[in-house]
Order: C-alpha cells, then structure tokens, then sequence
C-alpha cells in the first residue's frame, strides 16, 4: 500500500472513531432511525443535483444504499440508544473485518495467508481488551451490532464488485436509498409524533452531530474507504478499520473526559503490532512500480 493511502486511511479511521461519540450525543437529540435518515438525506441532498451518477449499473448504488444506510446504521444507531456503549460498539462493529474477508474469498475468491490471519487476530485481542474497561450491553443490543458488522461486509463487497471509479459519486447517489426505509421504520416503531417531535426541536447539539456524521464521516470518509476498497485487496484494507476503537477511546477521552488507562493503551498497542503483522505479510513483486498485492509501502 502506498504511503498516501496508509495516512488517508488512518484519517479515516481516526473520523469514524470520533464518529461513536458524535453518535451518542446525536441519539440524546434524535430518534435513532430519524438521525440515520438525517444523515443519509443530507449527503443525497443537494449534491446528487451537482455530483455525476457513478458509471456502474444502478443496481450496484442501490444495494450499496439499502445494506450500508438502512441494515448497517439502522442497527447499529438502535443498538447504541438501546444502552450499548459507544465504546463496545466500536468494538463489536469490527467484526465486519471477518465477515469481509469471508465474503470476499467466497465471492471474489481473494486470499488471506496465515501470517496476515495471525496479524488480524493479534489486532482484533486488542480491540476485544478495550471492551474489559468500556462497559457491555444487552444480548440483543450485541447481536444488532453483529449484524450491523456482517451488513458493512456485504456493502465492502458490492463496492469491490460495481467497478465503480467515482467512489464521492458513488457515496452520494447511493445515500438516496435509505432516507426513506428509515424514516418508514421510525413512524412504524417510534410513531409520527415522536418523529415529529424530532424534527420540529432540533437544537445545535443535534445540528452538529448529523452535520459530522454527513460530511466527515460518511462523504468523506466512505468515499475515501470505497476508493481504497476499489485499489486493494480487501484482506488488506479491512483490517485498517481496526484502528477505529483505538481512535473512539481518544475520542471518548476528549468529548466525554473519560479516563486513558494503561490497560488502554495496552490494547492499542495490540492492534498497532497485529497491523504491522497484516501489512508487512503482502508479498511485492519486484521490478514493477505498482503493488501486486498491495503490501507495500511506497511514497
């Protein structure tokens, strides 16, 4: 991987990580389906009117948009106002670096060496350690967490398969789908007066947390998450979002002034080697100027 997209994918990661704490403070000011639809409805909007459709069939957008926007947020924003954690979701979400990987070997017949496979596991005890001082959740809470995790996997695979090149056009046309399914779901579970009331009481708190989770966190960040899904190997890429807890407790610490232990910073370390494990696995062909399996690193 070259050196440019290693740093735009911490940045990313760094984005997400802070994203669990603008989530918790946006579900204090939303219904969580309400705020999911917020998100998605305004980054459609009014961008699809400047931003060309991406050139791949549209049935690639649209199944981007429904597995990504409805299953993936939908489940994860109602796991968090169900009482789990920011910090264990961050945590459980990244299950989704297995159910990419598997799906993408069964899929699009990709590869994962042993030595890449321990770097993972090394990586993932490290994400698993932070949830020993982040507090738990619910049987039912974890499990929507699971399944938010296995719906990210299958949105990595339908960007590695639409061959799309234009991943901002991609990330906005897609964010049409799932505004409306959420807000259905909302009338459905919380009924209109609630939503209603959300959407007649918006106060700056609530603002600003869907103006992070639209421009910072999802145009920003999944376009340029999509775009390294088109380059690399996806047992190379997904890995990457384990940095996302490590970021979310220096978030947490910031925005919520919760302690940094040393078990803490343990677990970071953890993750960091079982990276460099993953990263340094990538076999390179030599002579060639590009990267074969995307391992690496070139400036």
């Amino acid at each position: 991987m070259k050196l440019r997209d290693l740093l735009l994918a911490v940045v990313v990661t760094a984005l997400w990580g802070i994203n669990f704490s603008i989530i918790k403070i946006g579900l204090g000011a939303f219904d969580p389906f309400v705020l999911a639809a917020l998100r998605f409805l305004f980054c459609a909007l009014p961008w699809v009117f400047v931003i060309k459709r991406p050139r791949t069939p549209f049935r690639h957008v649209f199944w981007y948009g429904l597995v990504l926007g409805v299953m993936q947020f939908g489940l994860l924003f109602l796991a968090i106002r169900l009482g789990l954690s920011a910090g264990m979701a961050s945590v459980v979400l990244q299950l989704q670096v297995f159910f990419t990987i598997g799906f993408g070997a069964l899929s699009l017949g990709e590869r994962i060496k042993p030595r890449q496979f321990a770097g993972m596991l090394l990586a993932f005890a490290g994400v698993v350690a932070v949830t020993r001082t982040d507090g738990a959740g619910s049987t039912l809470a974890i499990a929507l967490v699971v399944g938010a995790a296995a719906s990210w996997g299958i949105a990595n695979i339908i960007v590695k398969r639409s061959g799309a090149s234009d991943m901002l056009g991609f990330t906005v046309w897609s964010s049409l789908v799932p505004p409306l399914p959420l807000l259905g779901i909302a009338l459905a579970i919380s009924g209109p007066a609630r939503v209603a009331a959300d959407l007649s009481n918006v106060g700056w708190h609530g603002a600003l947390a869907v103006g992070y989770l639209v421009y910072p966190t999802t145009i920003l960040g999944y376009s340029a998450w999509n775009y390294l899904l088109r380059k690399y190997p996806t047992p190379l890429v997904a890995p990457l979002s384990l940095l996302v807890p490590i970021f979310g407790m220096f978030g947490s610490m910031l925005i919520f002034h919760e302690e940094l232990t040393a078990r803490k910073l343990l677990a970071a370390g953890l993750v960091l080697g079982g990276l460099l494990i993953n990263m340094v696995g990538w076999p390179v062909r030599r002579g060639k100027a590009r990267v074969s399996s995307a391992g690496t690193f070139k400036s």
